[in-house]
């Protein structure tokens, strides 16, 4: 898989492991349980090199303006509505 910053027009392309950290980055999945959940097992790989290994990419990515590193889940639902008096 190939991907392309819009803000620098920077080129990745993307290893299996890297392609299902994209296909998996859903703003509200952490990176750690995508690493537990998808990468360790399917590509048998030591969980604390994997997570060292997933952090450097989204980091890498988050700098050329690919995806939004963040603590907290991205949330679609409206604001809640002030309460009736």
């Amino acid at each position: 898989m190939m991907i392309m910053s819009a803000v620098d027009s920077t080129f990745f392309t993307l290893n299996e492991v890297a392609t299902l950290i994209w296909q998996a980055a859903d703003g509200r999945t952490p990176l750690s349980d995508i690493v537990t959940s998808k990468i360790c097992p399917e590509f048998e790989v030591d969980p604390d090199q994997a997570g060292r290994d997933a952090e450097q990419f989204v980091n890498d990515l988050s700098q050329h303006g690919i995806l939004m590193v963040s603590d907290q889940p991205i949330t679609n639902s409206p604001a809640s509505p002030p309460e009736a008096q």
